[in-house]
């Protein structure tokens, strides 16, 4: 019986013991150091799909769609109108008449005349979003945006006023990506619409404290006022304006926004930027758009960035199977521990119901046996010894005999 207690107790230890051994060859791997990996684009996309499934309904629709007409908001009602529209959601009779109201409104001819030419004149007056792109960023999208910016810095500095050190560096990104662009087969023109796009959004102030510290940073660029005019009259490269290193650390900034530009829209990447903290959020940004596409900025808008960037995302297999082990043995743990404390609290519970045992009679004490009072009798003297007969011969017999 002892031989099969101990027995029982080393196969219960042995589940134990087999998911400790596991659980420490996983974490000799590390896997909580870097717990999340990014799914691919199509992952992101069907992610993105199953949140906003989720997210737009009919009284979100109904909600927002209410709110773009009251606010009189074009921009926002077309966003709405086209993302319950994929999702199964049409506005009903007089909804649909205040929405074509505010269209024929906010575009027809003589408006967007007037709305065009208040955004060539000042982009940050601009009534709609939509008109920056046909009206406030024309010029600025070719070289003559850029060196405009130089030249406005250049004058700052000759006349002892302060150099916008931001400006000057997106500016000169911009003129370096548009000088590669030939040479590299356009794939630079991405970095010329993500700097543009980097100096509307500081014109239209969308652009965040966090981001903007980061801006500066990464616009120390060795501005020289004196090189512009031989750049501008192409006697001298990037390099006499600006350092050409330091410009290709902002190129990649650049580029980042420059996909989102051309994924969704130039509009739409600068009004996003209000979302981006930092340059790790643009590279999240930007990989958004590369599954999301013209759908970005609506993710962004109805998901928020935090739902939005956490898409991207999952837990490896590797983190998975560590947290299941460690789950396991603790729950391993747990349960013997349980099991102790469940036998001490039962045997506990126990001792007044169990009957006592009654003490045993003691054992009667053995008297000592009395002494012999009466006297010994008297022994007899044996008698004295009779004299042998010797034996005498029969008649017939002989002696012998």
């Amino acid at each position: 019986m002892a031989g099969r207690g101990a027995l029982y107790r080393v196969l219960g230890f042995v589940p134990f013991a087999l998911g400790a051994a596991a659980l420490l060859l996983v974490l000799t791997q590390n896997p909580f150091s870097a717990p999340y990996v990014d799914r691919s684009a199509e992952a992101v996309r069907l992610e993105l799909q199953a949140a906003l499934a989720r997210a737009v309904d009919r009284d979100w629709y109904d909600a927002e769609m209410e709110a773009a007409l009251a606010a009189r908001d074009l921009d926002r009602m077309r966003m709405v109108a086209a993302v319950g529209g994929r999702h199964g959601h049409a506005p009903d009779g007089p909804t649909l008449t205040r929405m074509q109201d505010l269209e024929a409104e906010e575009t027809g001819a003589l408006a967007s005349l007037r709305d065009c030419a208040v955004c060539a004149a000042d982009i940050t007056a601009c009534p709609r979003v939509a008109l920056l792109a046909m009206c406030g960023v024309t010029v600025e999208m070719t070289p003559l945006g850029d060196l405009n910016a130089l030249r406005r810095a250049a004058q700052a500095g000759l006349s002892g006023g302060e150099v916008d050190g931001i400006e000057v560096a997106l500016a000169g990104a911009g003129l370096g990506a548009t000088g590669l662009a030939v040479a590299s087969g356009g794939t630079s023109v991405t970095v010329k619409v993500g700097a543009t796009a980097l100096r509307l959004a500081r014109r239209l102030g969308t652009v965040t404290p966090g981001f903007a510290a980061d801006l500066r940073r990464l616009s120390d660029v060795d501005f020289r006022p004196g090189g512009i005019d031989d750049y501008a009259l192409g006697k001298a490269g990037i390099e006499a304006v600006a350092d050409p290193l330091r410009l290709a650390r902002l190129g990649e900034l650049a580029g980042d926004l420059g996909r989102v530009a051309e994924r969704s829209s130039l509009t739409d990447a600068v009004l996003m930027l209000r979302h981006v903290d930092d340059a790790a959020d643009a590279r999240r940004l930007a990989r958004l758009s590369d599954a999301a596409g013209p759908d970005t900025r609506a993710a962004i808008e109805i998901l928020g960035k935090g739902r939005a960037f956490r898409t991207l995302v999952r837990l490896s297999d590797l983190a998975l199977g560590a947290a299941a082990l460690v789950w396991l043995v603790a729950g391993q743990v747990l349960a013997f521990i349980g099991a102790r404390i469940g036998a001490m609290a039962f045997e506990i519970a126990r001792a007044p119901l169990r009957p006592r045992a009654r003490p045993e009679a003691p054992a009667p004490a053995i008297r000592p046996e009395p002494p012999l009072t009466r006297p010994r009798p008297a022994l007899r003297p044996d008698p004295p010894l009779r004299r042998p007969v010797a034996s005498r011969p029969m008649l017939g017999h002989t002696p012998a005999e």
